[in-house]
């Protein structure tokens, strides 16, 4: 028997993270009477029954918390962190010996340490045309221009779907109504995924130091989703398999000592979103993390708001 002081997870256990809200378990929800009303119109819950929302296809699949919102069973607000090990050795610098950090770091790592980097990557999913199941409401889109969308189907390009969705949809502005027209709730799926940021990203920082111009230093906006379910490594530098839709453009913010970066992408299909890349440019490398999400089971206009946060964290 193997008996750790604190657990080591990347990952939070969600059971039902895969569990989707399609468009046909709305339509039976409507024809069962399972449904709110609004402005005069049904809106679809999901739940087996009105007495207990928190089941759904016979499975406890809802939580609703004050500080989570909407969430899964599992689902974590944070990754698990503690801080008594930095002020045990502040205090033992300040205290007994300013050399106890370094010294502790030689044991540990071989080497001194000075600034620690992490990333992690939180999200929340907008289910388009379902309300929420606690209290039968709905919201706007977060990106109410579904970007992402347009520009991966409004374009010159070779469709993978069946059925592109611009010729099911029409001109754009004809789409844009449509798909503006319903609300949603939103899910809270928490804490997905933390850890190390790339070798690629540690490069960069390197290469920026050196350039002359250091533009792309700043770039790293760029959200993009795949379906690979393929372990992390330190050394990716794209998603294992892109989901094939147009990377969002994330807005940054100083919070400082973390840079955190918030993007919404617009589902054009049903499937499972299991990676997430955050990148300095629209198409290529390179990448400062590949996470694994836990899986995001979306339909087409449904979006994931996700915020990757970069901590720098000075040590003792």
């Amino acid at each position: 028997m193997t008996t750790t002081l604190i657990g080591s997870k990347r990952h939070p256990r969600v059971a039902h993270r895969r569990v989707p809200l399609t468009e046909r378990q709305r339509e039976l929800q409507l024809q069962r009477g399972l449904w709110a009303t609004e402005r005069g119109e049904r809106l679809a819950l999901p739940v087996d029954r009105l007495s207990d929302r928190t089941v759904f296809l016979d499975r406890k699949l809802w939580r609703r918390t004050p500080g989570l919102g909407v969430h899964r069973p599992g689902v974590k607000a944070g990754p698990p962190v503690t801080h008594w090990q930095r002020r045990v050795l502040t205090f033992l610098r300040d205290h007994v010996d300013e050399s106890i950090p370094s010294r502790w770091y030689y044991l540990v790592l071989g080497h001194d340490v000075h600034v620690s980097v992490r990333g992690d990557l939180h999200a929340q999913h907008w289910h388009r045309g379902w309300a929420d199941p606690f209290t039968g409401e709905q919201e706007e889109a977060p990106d109410p221009s579904f970007g992402t969308l347009r520009r991966t189907h409004w374009v010159d390009h070779e469709c993978r779907l069946e059925t592109c969705p611009a010729q099911a949809l029409g001109p754009w502005e004809t789409a844009l109504s449509l798909l503006g027209s319903e609300g949603g709730f939103v899910e809270h799926c928490g804490w997905l995924s933390g850890g190390k940021v790339t070798d690629a990203f540690v490069s960069e920082e390197v290469d920026e130091l050196f350039s002359a111009t250091a533009s792309e230093y700043a770039d790293f906006d760029f959200h993009e989703v795949g379906t690979s379910t393929q372990a992390e490594n330190n050394n990716d530098t794209a998603l294992i398999v892109s989901s094939g839709i147009a990377r969002a453009t994330g807005t940054p913010t100083d919070a400082d000592p973390i840079y955190r970066n918030a993007g919404t992408i617009t589902g054009d299909a049903t499937e499972i979103w299991e990676e997430h890349l955050l990148s300095n440019n629209l198409t290529g490398p390179s990448a400062l993390d590949r996470s694994l999400t836990g899986g995001q089971a979306v339909n087409a206009a449904d979006q994931v708001t996700y915020t990757h946060s970069l901590t720098k964290n000075p040590e003792a």
